[in-house]
């Protein structure tokens, strides 16, 4: 696992004067690790390092490498039902401890220490009948199924008003705040295919920065749950309603929850990979947070080059969905203006530790 102090964070700096944001400073200190560490091993051997090294999200970071290595291998091929199912139950896990124990606190209780472990035995044993009955008792307050089928705004509101569970209870502070907060006009990344693929793997080749600030067509580009589910009725009525908000980030993760508990297969794939030439090959895995790519190059058995593409990447970039939603915000005060932003940040849910300071004149 990277050591804490080797990690590195995110830096936001957000400026305002004159009741108007008029920055949004976004800096990352996380080094890239990936080729310095892999570069030189065994390919099997390097792929078989990726979970400990990239803890966060580990168990899709392998999945992207097994990926990558079978496609620079000459055998790309979309993701096996087993790799799935990781990937499933890491995303899961994510939304689940944010809903459980962040938002739990958010709303003014703490996390139950038998809903918790009843969380941790069903994510550890891949036991989705006990996933579903977690979900629906404790984050949804409704049957998994029927939130995901839900298409309609008042649905939504009716189930915040009702405040059943901490998850709703935390989405109504967040409502009540402005359902419009943090909507940022910066284009989704598509859904991924071949075409995509292989775009984004000729930018990657041209762009030695690409890692750092990565850009679809030239442009920076919102990824995570909000994006893949864009056509999901609710999270559809909900853009059109308030724009890509923060809600409507949080309301899209609680609906990919939902569809993972219900047992409903993704809209799109989850995960695959595409050749690139010979010896060179690109994993793709969509997490909790966004689009993974790992793209590995081999000299013979052995890696020549190997980068990643985290999905913190793509949101924080400084032109980015954070930024977007924040420049020009109007009439909040220090207090609003913090709270919105840190909200803002939990929604884009950014895979290392973070500092916020804002500054009001």
């Amino acid at each position: 696992m990277v050591a804490p102090e080797l990690a590195g964070q995110l830096r936001v700096t957000v400026r305002a004067r004159d009741g108007c944001v008029q920055q949004a400073r976004i800096e990352s200190t996380r080094p890239q690790l990936a080729n310095r560490l892999l570069a030189g091993k065994p390919a099997a051997e390097a792929v078989a390092m990726v979970p400990q090294l990239f803890a966060i999200c580990g168990r899709s970071q392998h999945v992207a490498a097994e990926l990558a290595l079978d496609a620079a291998l000459g055998e790309p091929a979309a993701a096996d039902a087993a790799q799935l199912r990781r990937v499933e139950g890491e995303m899961a896990q994510e939304y689940l401890w944010r809903a459980l124990i962040d938002w739990s606190r958010a709303a003014g209780g703490a996390a139950d220490a038998t809903t918790m472990a009843a969380a941790r035995s069903a994510l550890a044993h891949d036991d989705r009948g006990l996933l579903r009955v977690i979900v629906e008792r404790e984050v949804l307050g409704t049957d998994p199924r029927q939130w995901y089928e839900r298409e309609s705004v008042p649905d939504f509101e009716i189930w915040i008003a009702r405040g059943a569970t901490a998850s709703a209870r935390f989405l109504g502070q967040v409502q009540r705040d402005g359902p419009r907060h943090g909507a940022s006009r910066v284009p989704l990344l598509p859904r991924f295919d071949g075409d995509v693929a292989e775009r984004i793997a000729a930018t990657l080749d041209a762009d030695e920065d690409f890692e750092r600030r990565p850009v679809f067509d030239g442009e920076p580009a919102e990824t995570g749950a909000v994006a893949r589910l864009s056509r999901q009725p609710l999270v559809a009525a909900l853009s059109d309603a308030f724009g890509r908000s923060t809600l409507v980030r949080f309301a899209a993760r609680l609906s990919e929850l939902a569809r993972i508990a219900c047992g409903e297969a993704p809209a799109a794939p989850l995960a695959g990979s595409v050749q690139l030439g010979a010896g060179r090959g690109l994993g793709w895995v969509e997490t909790a947070r966004g689009l993974l790519l790992h793209q590995i190059d081999l000299d013979g058995g052995t890696v020549r080059r190997y980068r990643i593409v985290a999905p913190t990447e793509w949101n924080f970039h400084p032109q980015g969905a954070l930024a977007a939603a924040t420049v020009g915000v109007r009439d909040t005060s220090a207090g609003q203006l913090a709270r919105r932003t840190e909200w803002l940040l939990q929604s884009l849910d950014p895979c290392v530790a973070y500092q916020l300071e804002v500054e009001h004149a």
